[in-house]
């Protein structure tokens, strides 16, 4: 039995991670895409990379899914991570996610509406 909810798709393209969330989430899903995204910044061999959360299908997500988010948020603080953009079209998703997310990594983050302007800001990053 499947119990996981929402999908998500990692791409690589260069330096930049692209982490695309699809419906909503629980915390098996959760857990599964950070365990993914964990893998990938590991092939980057203690190289600078740079991320890109593409939040445009997100639907949401259960409470205890956003500490796992905080753990992964502590994990990539530890990592070469230059920089990190979010894109989110709902500010209902925003809002929650920023106040559910309180170790939210400090380290150069930008929230955006489109991925045009993220992709362009994490190219100049």
């Amino acid at each position: 039995m499947n119990l996981d909810h929402g999908k998500f798709i990692i791409t690589v393209d260069d330096d930049i991670i692209t982490v695309k969330s699809i419906g909503a989430f629980n915390t098996e899903s959760a857990v599964k895409s950070i365990e993914e995204l964990k893998f990938v910044v590991g092939s980057f061999c203690q190289k600078k990379f740079k991320l890109l959360f593409d939040h445009t299908e997100y639907e949401g997500a259960t409470p205890a899914v956003f500490e796992e988010i905080n753990e992964c948020n502590i994990w990539l603080s530890k990592q070469n991570l230059v920089a990190k953009a979010i894109v989110i079209t709902s500010s209902i998703n925003l809002n929650i996610l920023e106040s559910r997310t309180s170790t939210k990594s400090e380290k150069n983050t930008k929230n955006f509406d489109n991925m045009q302007s993220a992709n362009d800001w994490l190219q100049r990053q």
